[in-house]
């Protein structure tokens, strides 16, 4: 008697450390980025990979895991594949690749970025954003390029950074601008983008928004173009929709404490990023809830330092602690390598501050800290 209440305890201890190091591993991590929705699946981006998970949420799987940098999956019509951009190269192009998994063909071999947006509505060609022909770069245009891969093709459309077919692909809404990437927000000035409707047939176009507020992000569903909006009282990016054949506007998200960036449209909803969750918007009822989503990762990811104590560069090279430009001590200042803020002063400036009076230390240490660098 006194054995078996002995196995039994150790068995519900051992079965509690298990339960609890399963649990651990999975991670609540937010910060997922860039999401996209088919009919039954959800894609984004976490920690530089594209992942997936069921629409109802759960534990996600990874579909990518080159050491490039992806970014912008969007599904295919079917939800059969993966459009993505990738820096596998040294360049970002376009890739696709099965949702179910496999091998990532790359369509796109510019030397310019490629930023994927979605698909052509006969799920045939993917549409993307490219600098490659706009002189300085300072503005993108819009391009698709078949499954086979071949030269791209331009649409007729001065430039522009996000944009969605119709669904008859015969019109196209598109935002001329981005302030998707800054960091300011609430932003009211002749940056602020509106949403233009343009005839791929006639080259008519039409500012469909024509507001002071920042519109951006167009999806196209049926007879209604949904976009992002911080025009509401709260001055907050929520969703919003535009009555094609009646030319009014509405909101339909009333998001208050986090602004909603990066939405995609699927076949029945919306998903889209907020505070770091996910959320999908029932395009039948118009309510939102949050996807749990838990991801299966060695927790190293979620450090800013490598197994060897240094640092990750922010172009993916490893800089080692120890060397002049890695990090003794929590308490010394950044300072800049090759035009990258990526380590801390050397060793050699903090001793001699502490030895010199300020005016002589601070040469002293200008000339330390140009011979470092070179």
């Amino acid at each position: 008697m006194i054995i078996s209440k002995s196995v039994r305890v150790v068995a519900l201890i051992a079965l509690g450390i298990l339960s609890s190091s399963s649990a651990f591993a999975q991670i609540d991590a937010r910060m997922f980025r860039q999401p996209s929705v088919s009919k039954e699946q959800i894609a984004f981006v976490y920690a530089g990979d594209i992942w997936v998970v069921p629409k109802k949420g759960g534990t996600a799987v990874r579909l990518t895991s080159s050491p490039g940098e992806e970014s912008f999956p969007r599904f295919s019509p079917d939800g059969t594949k993966v459009a993505y951009s990738a820096s596998y190269d040294g360049n970002v192009d376009v890739f696709v690749v099965p949702a179910a998994g496999g091998e990532p063909v790359r369509l796109t071999y510019h030397p310019m970025g490629d930023r994927v947006i979605g698909w052509t509505p006969d799920g045939k060609r993917v549409l993307f954003a490219s600098s490659r022909e706009s002189g300085r770069q300072r503005y993108s245009q819009f391009y698709t390029i078949g499954l086979d891969g071949g030269l791209p093709e331009k649409l007729p459309i001065p430039y522009g950074e996000f944009g969605a077919y119709s669904p008859d692909a015969k019109q196209f809404v598109y935002m001329p601008m981005s302030q998707d990437f800054r960091n300011w927000k609430r932003y009211r000035g002749g940056w602020a983008p509106d949403l233009m409707l343009f005839d791929l047939k006639t080259f008519a176009t039409k500012n469909i928004t024509s507001n002071p507020a920042n519109d951006a992000q167009p999806m196209w569903h049926g007879g209604v173009i949904y976009f992002l909006s911080d025009r509401g009282a709260n001055e907050r990016n929520n969703i919003w929709s535009y009555d094609v054949a009646r030319g009014t506007s509405r909101q339909v998200t009333e998001f208050n404490d986090f602004d909603i960036t990066f939405p995609s449209i699927g076949p029945d909803g919306i998903v889209f990023q907020a505070g770091g969750r996910l959320y999908l918007l029932d395009l039948a009822s118009e309510k939102a809830v949050e996807v749990p989503v838990h991801v299966v990762t060695d927790e190293a990811t979620l450090s800013g330092q490598d197994r060897e104590g240094g640092i990750a560069h922010p172009v993916g090279r490893r800089v080692a602690d120890g060397q002049a430009r890695g990090v003794r001590g929590a308490r010394r200042r950044l300072y800049r390598a090759g035009g990258v803020r990526c380590g801390r002063e050397p060793d050699a400036i903090v001793r001699r501050r502490r030895a010199l009076p300020p005016l002589v230390a601070r040469r002293k240490n200008r000339r330390v800290l140009e011979r470092s660098q070179r």
